[in-house]
């Protein structure tokens, strides 16, 4: 789109599974950009794929009531410490709440985009552009269709599987209900039913 971006990854530990987190910043000139780091409550958009990561200190702190909003996928990633206590539950409720306070609650969309993509597409990786698919449709990415497909294209990795779940993400924000009544049963009609054989597997995905 002709547009200035920077682009910061702080990538952590995400090769042994740890936290990732991106710093996009866009504006209409490059010059305009000034540093790669979001400061503190400059965030206009919080995309949290994983609710874990989104509610750390250093992500809701980029966030300001009133002019920052927040995606954000509640499907649960396990960390480390449920291999130490399989027991321990999920405090999904919490880090709900802890987003809502940051970001304000009418600001903040929550939605299991995990269990989402994975029953479209067969696999939980097209999450994270299925996430972002939903956040374009709401108007909250400053970038052309063309621009974004294009992006996907250029990127060349599962070009066509991520072409597919950025347009459910559309859908998703277009049509809630009709995506989620067909991802309500299998093909059978019945809701979550477990396969059986390989082939009950296989005719399923």
């Amino acid at each position: 789109d002709g547009k200035g971006v920077t682009v910061l990854d702080m990538t952590g530990l995400a090769q042994k599974g740890g936290a990732v987190m991106s710093h996009v910043r866009l504006a209409a000139r490059q010059e305009q950009l000034h540093s790669a780091r979001i400061a503190t409550g400059e965030a206009r958009l919080i995309l949290g794929c994983d609710i874990v990561v989104t509610v750390t200190e250093d992500a809701l702190s980029k966030a300001t009531p009133k002019s920052t909003r927040a995606i954000v996928n509640t499907g649960h990633a396990i960390t480390g410490e449920f291999l130490r206590n399989p027991d321990r539950e999920f405090p999904a409720g919490a880090m709900e709440q802890a987003v809502a306070d940051s970001v304000g609650r009418e600001a903040t969309e929550f939605i299991d985009a995990t269990r989402l993509a994975t029953r479209l597409m067969g696999h939980s990786i097209a999450t994270n552009i299925f996430l972002l698919g939903l956040a374009f449709q709401r108007g909250l990415v400053p970038l052309s269709l063309e621009a974004i497909l294009r992006a996907i294209e250029l990127n060349g990795a599962a070009v066509e599987d991520n072409r597919r779940a950025f347009h459910w993400g559309r859908r998703a924000a277009h049509d809630p209900a009709g995506v989620a009544a067909l991802v309500a049963g299998d093909a059978a009609g019945k809701p979550d039913a477990i396969a059986t054989s390989l082939d009950e597997i296989i005719a399923r995905r």
